[in-house]
């Protein structure tokens, strides 16, 4: 089974469950690419309720949060070392995924890699699921995580804002970013060659290219360069649109989260 994520022979994911007696267990489950949007290949939409982005210091070793939430782990930056109550230990790098059923209130177990700290994205499946922390109460951090969005304009075209979301630091000393609701999202697979001529977003949505990274040329003559575990929101859904390209002939694996 092909486990590398830029190949593009599906989507490879690393499930952890939990048996009835609590013990978790690692699977692989792989997706399918069944649709196609111009040159991309996507899965089917997956429905989710909300996205949080989070951020592990270099020497992080402790649990992952809210263990009884259904959620899908994005690796971003770095790598961390997910170890299961039953042993078992799998090292996740950008492009990974890990998807996580219920586990019965057992806990993840998580180091740093060895390349520093880490980032990744937490997207909570279940409608009405909510991280236990109430982030606001949380003390606002130096650190922040940039984002691109484009937009269409008044004028018929595209427009690139740069913004940040704020980080608030958490007692583990890790740190996360606000929830951000959503309906659905979807693997998105573009080949090294990419080249999707004038279109507009399909939808509101946060482009996560896990590996590769994007480019995009607007109608209005801008260009902007996102880089593989950076965040970009796709907002121009009318006008003139965008051109996408991949950098440096990268492939790019990446989510589509379909914004609320």
């Amino acid at each position: 089974m092909e486990k590398d994520n830029t190949v593009g022979e599906h989507v490879f994911t690393n499930k952890i469950s939990a048996r009835e007696n609590g013990e978790c267990f690692f699977e692989d489950v792989t997706f399918p690419y069944d649709q196609a949007l111009g040159p991309l290949r996507q899965s089917s939409v997956i429905n989710a309720h909300l996205i949080n982005f989070n951020w592990w210091p270099a020497n992080f070793n402790g649990n992952i949060p809210d263990s009884a939430e259904p959620k899908v782990i994005l690796i971003m930056e770095g790598s961390a070392h997910f170890s299961a109550s039953n042993g078992e230990t799998r090292e996740l790098k950008p492009g990974d995924v890990l998807v996580q059923a219920d586990l019965k209130g057992s806990a993840i177990e998580v180091r740093s890699g060895i390349y520093g700290p880490f980032r990744a994205a937490h997207i909570y499946l279940n409608k009405g699921s909510a991280t236990k922390e109430n982030i606001l109460d949380l003390p606002k951090s130096d650190r922040s995580l940039p984002y691109v969005r484009n937009i269409s304009g008044d004028d018929g075209k595209s427009h690139f804002q740069d913004g940040v979301l704020e980080y608030y630091l958490k007692e583990d000393s890790s740190l996360a970013t606000k929830d951000i609701l959503l309906t659905k999202f979807q693997y998105v697979y573009a080949a090294s060659d990419l080249r999707f001529d004038w279109h507009n977003a399909p939808q509101r949505q946060i482009v996560l290219p896990l590996t590769g990274g994007t480019q995009g040329e607007n109608s209005d003559g801008s260009r902007r360069l996102v880089p593989a575990g950076g965040v970009y929101f796709g907002e121009d859904i009318t006008g003139e649109g965008h051109i996408t390209r991949s950098i440096d002939n990268g492939i790019r694996f990446s989510i589509f989260a379909h914004l609320a």
